[in-house]
């Protein structure tokens, strides 16, 4: 069974290669996806260590962050489509797997003090 932050960040990977699929813009831009996509995929087997995977759950979503700004400053579309709401929709799964993580990190500490 896997755990939830799994779920998430496979969807967002998803979600990104999709955006990559479908078109992404510049040069640029794709580069950050991909990036994006392969940093959400090598956290999943970090689950053993799970501070530095919170941690590097930040570097995807800093990627993304960026292709919107590169995005806003150099490939300004006359109409928004429906990929550009793609990353947006990772960033979303992506802070909820880092919620999930953290999570699950507090709990084990908690155990830990009982014993």
């Amino acid at each position: 069974m896997l755990r939830p932050q799994t779920w998430y960040l496979l969807l967002a990977a998803v979600s990104i290669l999709v955006c990559l699929i479908a078109g992404a813009g510049t040069t640029l831009q794709v580069v950050l996806l991909i990036v994006a996509a392969l940093a959400a995929l090598a956290v999943i087997p970090l689950y053993k260590n799970r501070k530095l995977q919170a941690s590097l759950t930040l570097l995807p979503i800093l990627a993304l962050l960026a292709w919107y700004v590169v995005l806003a400053l150099y490939a300004v579309p006359e109409i928004m489509h429906w990929q550009y709401a793609l990353p947006a929709v990772a960033i979303l799964l992506i802070f909820m797997a880092r919620k999930g993580i953290v999570h699950d990190e507090k709990v084990v500490r908690s155990y830990e003090r009982i014993r």
